[in-house]
């Protein structure tokens, strides 16, 4: 019979003390686990430490972070320093120092191409950096614009949403003057999108909706869904006014998409009308509406529409997409 794997016998007996009450023991099995050679066993120590909200460990998972840094080939992918950070958050550690070093953190990590795997160790960095009480807004936003014009996409769109949990009215500008200048990768600009409507939602979305006319049809569908996402009545007839008037029909899908979203009775209303008309856009819309199936009464008004169309596609379609609720 072949020996198993420490690694995997480790990590097995961590999972199992998850589900365990907490105790000295299993904090004493915690200890080790940060201190073993493995990034995965260290990882997940760091894992249920932050979910049990372990503070006593906070220092200790601090200290782990040199070594780590230093021989990154122990940290292949950043696995444990990513499981850190999310601790440390989760402990609601407040160091910008440490936050600022882990935003410069670089690690690329050998392969063909070799990739920077530290992107989420920036991004964590920059959150836990916009919770922090020990350092003033401007100098929180000065390391967040540095990472702002990071090579990653992923670490970009980190930035953008730390800027936006720094909370403050400032970063208003700073958020309209990117998403104006765009970025290479429209998910950055959308980004931006998403946290302006959050901040700063009835005159944001005057600003966000511009783009609804832009010639970028992807961008055009970051302003969509962000408008979808912030739920507002004047944002949702916006989106409607669009589609009405919008001849592209992928671009009319992304639309309807962006209009399941907002789970808005309005949008609601109107994409079981646009279900109900038994037109091209028909399986476009119930696509839309798919994720209320878990509410009983928009589900309910679903199939009673799709019912009253009696189209054998889209009843078939429904029973794909509602499989828990299927019309036989």
């Amino acid at each position: 019979m072949a020996k198993a794997n420490p690694i995997d016998v480790r990590l097995k007996r961590l999972a199992e003390l998850s589900n365990e009450p907490d105790s000295e023991a299993a904090r004493a099995e915690l200890r080790r686990g940060l201190h073993e050679t493995s990034n995965l066993v260290i990882a997940k120590a760091a894992e249920i430490i932050g979910e049990r909200e372990l503070t006593e460990f906070t220092d200790e998972l601090k200290s782990l972070w040199p070594p780590l840094c230093s021989e990154p080939e122990r940290d292949r992918g950043c696995t444990a320093k990513t499981a850190i950070v999310d601790a440390l958050a989760r402990l609601g550690c407040d160091d910008p120092d440490f936050c600022l070093a882990g935003m410069k953190y670089v690690q690329m990590d050998p392969g063909w191409p070799s990739s920077d795997s530290a992107v989420n160790v920036r991004g964590g960095c920059a959150a836990l950096l916009a919770r922090s009480w020990r350092i003033g807004v401007n100098d929180k936003l000065i390391a967040m614009t540095e990472l702002l014009a990071d090579s990653e996409r992923v670490a970009r769109v980190h930035a953008v949403n730390a800027i936006a949990d720094v909370g403050h009215e400032c970063v208003i500008p700073l958020l309209r003057v990117k998403a104006q200048c765009g970025d290479s990768k429209v998910e950055v600009t959308g980004a931006c999108f998403s946290a302006l409507l959050r901040l700063r939602p009835e005159e944001s979305i005057p600003f966000v909706a511009r783009y609804l006319r832009h010639s970028d049809e992807q961008l055009v569908c970051e302003a969509a869904a962000a408008l979808g996402e912030c739920g507002r009545p004047n944002a949702i007839q916006i989106l409607i006014e669009t589609w009405k008037r919008t001849e592209d029909g992928d671009l009319n899908e992304s639309l309807l998409i962006s209009l399941g979203l907002s789970r808005h009775a309005l949008a609601v209303d109107f994409l079981i009308s646009v279900l109900s008309s038994v037109t091209k856009a028909s399986e476009s819309a119930l696509r839309a509406l798919a994720p209320n199936r878990f509410y009983p009464d928009i589900r309910q008004r679903v199939q009673t529409a799709v019912e009253g169309t009696k189209n054998g596609r889209l009843r078939a379609f429904f029973n794909e997409l509602f499989r828990d609720t299927s019309i036989s």
